[in-house]
């Protein structure tokens, strides 16, 4: 069997396998999570503003895949409960910038929180081998990702 051949019947088996973990750990999600009152887009802005910082709405719009109009209903819902807040751009007036407030830092640093406790759990019931391993593929995965051109994936 060719290299070539070789690597697409692995790349099948590691994408068998990332179905597997994503499977067996829906059901393990942390409470946190599954009691949120937001909507999938909602959450989706709010992790954008988290890790971006203040954006415009067309930014946002862009990034979850929402026309203009709806993106700004997102918006309005947000701010109704305090998650995001509306201000002036100080290099351009004419545009607005939208942030995540304190209430909303802090829900999604909790989501966060909440998610690396429970990896590290899981890392807790693996063995020094084993873990050495995840840290060699995840240190390959982060590298292969910082050499990748931005990628907007459309569905």
């Amino acid at each position: 069997m060719s290299t070539a051949a070789q690597d697409h019947d692995r790349k099948k088996r590691i994408l068998s396998l990332a179905e597997d973990v994503f499977k067996a750990s829906r059901n393990q999600v942390p409470r946190d999570w599954n009691r949120l009152d937001l909507t999938m887009p909602q959450l989706k802005v709010l992790l954008s503003l988290f890790v971006d910082g203040p954006l415009p709405c067309s930014s946002l719009a862009e990034a979850v895949g929402v026309s203009l109009p709806t993106m700004n209903g997102v918006l309005e819902r947000l701010k109704e409960q305090n998650l995001i807040a509306r201000s002036p751009d100080r290099q351009d007036r004419r545009r607005i910038l939208n942030g995540l407030t304190a209430r909303g830092q802090q829900l999604i640093e909790g989501l966060w929180t909440s998610h690396q406790d429970w990896l590290a759990e899981l890392l807790d019931r693996m063995d020094s081998s084993d873990l050495e391993t995840i840290e060699q593929a995840l240190t390959i995965i982060v590298g292969a990702l910082s050499r990748q051109e931005q990628y907007a994936w459309t569905g």
